[in-house]
């Protein structure tokens, strides 16, 4: 049985979800990129900083030596089906959070970035995306760029920013989103090793450890804003479901209890790291001042979208759109695999991923809902970048 750690009755639960779908398919029209009649721009932040896995990578990893290119399906429903490099049949989570604070393109894959589009980064410009397919918090973890390289390319990135215009670079980084979401491979690679239960508190010590190492490393570099993904609720993924034999009707729950553990030992750091702050989220503490920080629950979203199906939208919660096999987790999402003609009714896109609707939906959830649902915590997106 999923628990899922969200306040109210279900009636209230699926109300907020309507709110939230209505607002985030009408609030686009009066969202900050819409907000001017002749189309201008207006954002509740100068630029987005993304960093993390496959969940937010925008085409990192093709560029990167021995990595060959996602190819279609993945991209179908992107514009002109074509494949970008995301780890999804259209959009990912960073591209709409980019949307909803106002952004009508997201930050372009940092190793995408020719000289023209250097010098408008250089200049505070939208922002940049170092996110890598595969990597995790542990630098151990994946073959990819680990989270540790993605914020030595972030440091160079601010160099360049200074040698412009180090006051207005300070201000601009100062009032910037920094959206992070990783933590997941760790957790794959954990469980596919057969680890021990005796050995998860060494695991999450070791996270959290590098957590703090790159939060405080982001905060020397100017960030004080983060916007945080926790990890998802892993044992409803297809991959994992496919391992059990009720893997068609409840998700693994020691995978989701993994999960879950880390995402509360994630939350105590985060309280401790700003430990005066206000119960707003605002940071007067002594550790990190004035770091301000919203936790996205993608466990608890995608716990909601799994428990409550119809009223999230999805018809089927538990299956891949895109592979083979046993719910279409037991081949990938080749060129070749078989994949589902209404994605938007999928809540898994691949093995491992979420649909393109799955992100939209989650992104509108962590930036709009009530605290009180459990889909944001201490505040949601939309108070973290508007104060």
């Amino acid at each position: 049985m999923i628990r899922v750690s969200i306040i109210g009755s279900y009636n209230y639960k699926a109300l907020i979800m309507i709110l939230v779908a209505l607002v985030f398919c009408t609030g686009l029209l009066a969202s900050p990129a819409a907000a001017s009649a002749r189309g201008q721009e207006v954002h509740l932040v100068p630029a987005v900083y993304v960093f993390g896995d496959s969940t937010v990578d925008v085409g990192n990893n093709q560029y990167l030596p021995g990595n060959s290119a996602l190819q279609l399906p993945y991209g179908i429903d992107f514009p002109h089906s074509r494949p970008t490099g995301r780890f999804s049949n259209g959009y990912n989570v960073a591209d709409f959070v980019a949307k909803l604070v106002g952004f009508k393109r997201s930050p372009p894959a940092y190793l995408s970035l020719t000289p023209r589009m250097s010098s408008q980064i250089f200049r505070g410009f939208r922002g940049a995306n170092y996110a890598s397919g595969g990597s995790g918090i542990l630098d151990t973890t994946g073959n990819s760029i680990t989270l540790t390289k993605q914020i030595e390319y972030f440091a160079a990135t601010r160099s360049k920013m200074l040698a412009i215009n180090s006051g207005a670079a300070d201000e601009l980084l100062s009032k910037s989103l920094f959206l992070i979401s990783d933590g997941g491979n760790d957790l794959f690679a954990f469980l596919s090793q057969n680890r021990t239960a005796s050995e998860v508190p060494s695991l999450y010590a070791d996270m959290l450890s590098n957590y703090t190492r790159h939060i405080a490393t982001l905060y020397s570099l100017g960030a004080r804003r983060l916007g945080i993904v926790d990890v998802a609720p892993i044992g409803c993924v297809p991959a994992i479901r496919v391992t059990s034999p009720d893997g068609e009707h409840k998700c693994v729950e020691s995978a989701n209890a993994l999960a879950r553990g880390f995402n509360n030992a994630l939350r105590s750091l985060l309280a401790n790291l700003t430990s005066s702050s206000s119960s707003s989220g605002s940071g007067n503490g002594n550790k990190l001042p004035g770091l301000r920080y919203s936790v996205g629950s993608s466990y608890n979203v995608v716990s909601y979208f799994t428990a409550h199906p119809a009223a999230a939208g999805f018809r089927d919660v538990a299956s891949a759109c895109c592979g083979g096999g046993r719910l279409n987790a037991q081949t990938g999402c080749t060129p070749n695999a078989t994949y589902c003609g209404n994605r938007n009714d999928h809540l898994f896109w691949d093995a491992v991923h979420g649909t393109q609707a799955t992100s939209r939906k989650g992104a509108a959830a962590i930036f709009y809902a009530p605290v009180a649902t459990g889909f944001a915590t201490p505040i949601n997106f939309k108070q973290l970048v508007s104060s």
